[in-house]
Order: structure tokens, then C-alpha cells, then sequence
């Protein structure tokens, strides 16, 4: 067995007394920068195959406005439509941004958000947007959990609002009136992505743990299988472990576990960068192997992922970082499209993907958030220069 873990070392780490070593200094090889821009093009065009029912692929040119679309619906009296969602996460808001950009050019106002803390909170919203169907336009929705909201998503369609929905489509709710569609990322892309570039590290040999988001959610389902059809296509990559998680804060124990039951892991992939792949990383130092083992999500988690991947020191070494800014634009393209009489039911459509490491990390910040969470502060810039 390659590592040994003692009473002793673990002890002399809770002190602090041994540094870790940094990424660069370990066993895995640095990502250059031709290779990830290399990546980066491959995935200008989406890798997810199709929708969760089959649907054909939209990507944001198919469903921009065109200039007289445009000058309709500013002559058009809106009723109100929202943007349903949890608590305004990094994600939100960039998707927001996207939304709040299409109506500001045909003359609208913002798009408010509604935001929910639980599925009964969020239930109790969609009830009451039932009450007043008629004044609703639209709505963009993230289902807090797709299948035990399905049935009131449904029955808001049949009372005449017309919706699209982030990530996942709730159950039920696909064929029926006033369902537009789905808006995605190209997750297939990003859980590849995410992959890629552990395999690149590890050269292309080694063993694997996946940590993925148990609960039905198509955009997860399809990080897990771009990241489990990557690391097949090369025959000394084995996964070794596989575990899902229902609360993110999971991470560190299912990584720790995994770690100690497999120790001859190489790497751990995990579908968000907050909480699943951040507790792997807190679970590689806390058992003393950096440098030993490396990490990566297929998200970003603004910042605080983008310093994450910044630091050397740390495990986490990359990400597959959706476009949310041109989701949000997609989402309110198509619900305006609709409301013109353009028949995208049952549509699918996805954004580009980002693959970002320390290489290209300023760049794809910037592509990837627009600067709407801002620029990467100066603590972030030292690391880089590290």
C-alpha cells in the first residue's frame, strides 16, 4: 500500500507543523495553456447528445431576437413573469444578468427574482401564481426538486402560464400546454471537461472517485456521464468509487471515506465546486496528501472557486464552467419567442462550457461571468504569480 496513515501523522497535521506541498511540486503534470485553449474550442460546440425526452439541441443563435421580434415586444403590454429560484446563488445571478440584458433591450424592466429556502416554500409560490394565472406572462424556474414539484409546475402550465425551466424539467410537466421548454448548459461538456483535465494531470493512468448529486436532475445526470464516458476512453483510468450525495455538505465524509477505503486514489471528481468538490479538497489536506491526489468540479463557484484553482497549494486544479449569463439570455429569448407565437414547445436549449485551469484562469473567469461578479480580486492575482 502506497500510503500509511498513522495516529502520529495525522496528529502533527491537526498542529500544522507539516506544509503541504503544492500542486505543482506533486506527482501530477501542470495543464498548459495550448492544451486547455485546445479544450476550450472543442467545446464551442455543446457535447450534451440531447435533451432528457430526445430533444433536438438549440443553442443561443437559434433563438435570438431578431431586430423586428425586438421592436414588437417593445410595443407588446407585459403582464408580470418572474424568475423562480433558491437563494440567489453565484448562478443565479449570472443567470439573471443574462435575463435582465434581453429586457433591458426591448425596453422592460428587470426580471424580479423569487426566491424559496425549501420545496414547500417553493410550492406554496407556484400555488399562488395559479391564483392569479391570468396576470402572469411567463416565468423562468429552477424546481427546487423536480419530481415532488412536478405536479403543481404542471397544473400552473394547464392554468395558462406559459414557463421554462433551468437544469432539469419537473416530472410531468413535459408535453403539456404552456411547457416551452428546457434551458440548460451543455453539462454532458462540463462534466467531460472537468474530467479531461484530471485525466491530463494524472497522465492519462491512475484510479478515480466520482462524487455525484444523487437526486434526479437531467443537467447532473449528464456531468455524471460526460465525466464517466471520459475517463473509460482511457483504458489506465479506472474508477475505483462511486458516491452520491442529496446534501452538498456530504463532501468531506464521502471523500474521506473514499480515500480511506481506496488509497490509491489519484484524483476525485465532483459535480458542484461548492461543497462536494470543496469538501474533497478539505478531505485531501486534512489526510495529509496533497500533491498525492487532485480534485475538479464541472462548475466554477465564482470567486471562490476561481481563487481555489489559483492557489497551488490547494487540490482542486480545474473546472468546466458553464455560460449562466447566456442561459438567462436563452431563457428570456425563448419565453418572448413564445409569447410572439414562435411554437418552442418542448424545446431544449443549451450554453457553451468554459474548461478553466491556472493556465487560462483570468481569461475564463472573465468569459465565463462577464465581470458581473466582478474581477478577480488582488488576492487571487498573488497566487497566480506564485
Amino acid at each position: 500500500m502506497r500510503r500509511v496513515f498513522t495516529v502520529a501523522l495525522l496528529s502533527i497535521l491537526a498542529l500544522g507543523i507539516i506544509a503541504t506541498a503544492g500542486f505543482a511540486q506533486g506527482k501530477f503534470r501542470e495543464i498548459p495553456l495550448s492544451w486547455i485553449l485546445d479544450l476550450e474550442e472543442r467545446l464551442a460546440t455543446p457535447w450534451t447528445p440531447a435533451g432528457p425526452n430526445g430533444e433536438k439541441i438549440l443553442a443561443a443563435a437559434d433563438l435570438k431576437l431578431s431586430a423586428a421580434e425586438k421592436n414588437t415586444i417593445r410595443n407588446m403590454k407585459l403582464g408580470e413573469y418572474f424568475f423562480m429560484g433558491a437563494t440567489l446563488d453565484e448562478t443565479e445571478i449570472l443567470n439573471k444578468v443574462g435575463m435582465d440584458a434581453v429586457l433591458a433591450e426591448v425596453g422592460k424592466s428587470p426580471m424580479p427574482f423569487m426566491g424559496a429556502g425549501s420545496i414547500s416554500e417553493q410550492i406554496d409560490q407556484i400555488n399562488g401564481l395559479a391564483a392569479r394565472a391570468k396576470d402572469v406572462s411567463f416565468i423562468v424556474a429552477e424546481a427546487y426538486e423536480g419530481v415532488t414539484t412536478g405536479p403543481v409546475f404542471t397544473a400552473l402550465a394547464k392554468a395558462g402560464v406559459p414557463q421554462l425551466h433551468n437544469w432539469t424539467t419537473p416530472r410531468g410537466l413535459y408535453g403539456t400546454p404552456n411547457y416551452i421548454g428546457l434551458i440548460d448548459a451543455d453539462g454532458y461538456g462540463q462534466g467531460a471537461a472537468a474530467a479531461e483535465i484530471l485525466a491530463y494531470a494524472m497522465n492519462y493512468k491512475g484510479e478515480v472517485g466520482l462524487i455525484y448529486f444523487a437526486l434526479e436532475q437531467w443537467t447532473n445526470v449528464m456531468r455524471l456521464k460526460g465525466a464517466e464516458d471520459t475517463f473509460a476512453k482511457y483504458p489506465n483510468i479506472k474508477v475505483v468509487a462511486r458516491e452520491g450525495f442529496t446534501d452538498p455538505a456530504q463532501g468531506y465524509d464521502i471523500a474521506v471515506g473514499m480515500l480511506q477505503s481506496h488509497p490509491e486514489i489519484d484524483a476525485i471528481w465532483a459535480t458542484w465546486m461548492s461543497g462536494p468538490c470543496t469538501g474533497a479538497a478539505e478531505a485531501i489536506r486534512a489526510l495529509g496528501l496533497v500533491g498525492e491526489v487532485v480534485a475538479a468540479a464541472p462548475d466554477l463557484g465564482g470567486i471562490a472557486g476561481a481563487r481555489f484553482i489559483a492557489d497551488k497549494n490547494y487540490p482542486i486544479i480545474g473546472c468546466g464552467a458553464a455560460d449562466c449569463i447566456e442561459m438567462g439570455k436563452n431563457s428570456v429569448n425563448a419565453a418572448l419567442k413564445f409569447l410572439l407565437g414562435t411554437k418552442l414547445l418542448n424545446g431544449y436549449a443549451v450554453s457553451r462550457v468554459y474548461p478553466i485551469v491556472r493556465a487560462n484562469l483570468m481569461d475564463g473567469f472573465y468569459k465565463a461571468t462577464m465581470a458581473a461578479m466582478g474581477v478577480l480580486p488582488k488576492d487571487v492575482l498573488l497566487l497566480l504569480e506564485d
